[in-house]
């Protein structure tokens, strides 16, 4: 089966200081994107939601519109979720990258994605444009990433798109901004993306969203966090 990946992340940029970083990934069948693509913008247009959708522009105003978005990402039973958090305390890329923390960061890209390309599956990866230090970060990526699979999956493409032109690379922001604000302890009590960090935490069963998967596997919501010795 082919397979459409969007990418995301949160936090990535700010430091030791910011807490966690965040980088998520929406996996959606191919054959299934247009399908799903129509229906979220029908969710869009419904709510009066009619500039790009991202975490940051949770609000109070919109806060029940934001709840839809997240409602139908449920409901739509062949949409995965995977999102992996890093303490930046203890991301040195002095001792493991080389000093090279763009390196780093993509090498936590890497454990993000290969733990679930499964074997007879092809995948287009779509990451949201990050303008790099080194204009050769996404095809070393792509590179190791074929290596491991040894032919057993294939990465049909792996490259860059604009999220404002994409719903679904939209609903990945979403997510992947409540997970990393709720890491990080920065969502007021009571406030509207509080309470979206609670309606995505019923959703999944758990008591809060600060809560990691118990393992890597695929699952409908999946959030893994990088331990570093």
């Amino acid at each position: 089966m082919e397979y459409v990946v969007y990418c995301d992340e949160s936090r990535h940029d700010s430091g030791a200081g910011s807490g966690f970083m965040a980088i998520g990934s929406l996996w959606a069948p191919r054959h299934r994107k247009p399908e799903i693509t129509k229906a979220l913008r029908r969710v869009f247009r419904s709510n009066d939601l009619h500039a790009e959708v991202k975490w940051s522009k949770v609000s109070a105003a919109r806060l029940e519109a934001y709840q839809r978005v997240v409602d139908f990402f449920f409901a739509e039973e062949a949409l995965r979720f995977r999102v992996i958090v890093v303490d930046q305390a203890k991301f040195d890329p002095d001792r493991f990258h080389g000093g090279d923390r763009e390196l780093g960061f993509y090498k936590f890209y890497y454990e993000l994605l290969v733990q679930w390309l499964e074997a007879g599956n092809e995948y287009l990866i779509l990451l949201d444009f990050k303008q790099n230090q080194s204009a050769d970060r996404y095809r070393d990526l792509r590179a190791v990433l074929t290596r491991k699979l040894k032919g057993e999956a294939k990465i049909l493409d792996l490259t860059v798109i604009d999220s404002r032109e994409t719903p679904l690379a939209q609903l990945c922001d979403v997510l992947t901004g409540a997970v990393a604000s709720a890491w990080c302890g920065d969502v007021r009590a009571g406030s509207a993306k509080a309470r979206l960090c609670g309606n995505i935490a019923r959703h999944r069963g758990t008591p809060h969203m600060k809560f990691a998967s118990a393992s890597p596997a695929i699952s409908k919501f999946n959030v893994f966090k990088i331990e570093m010795q």
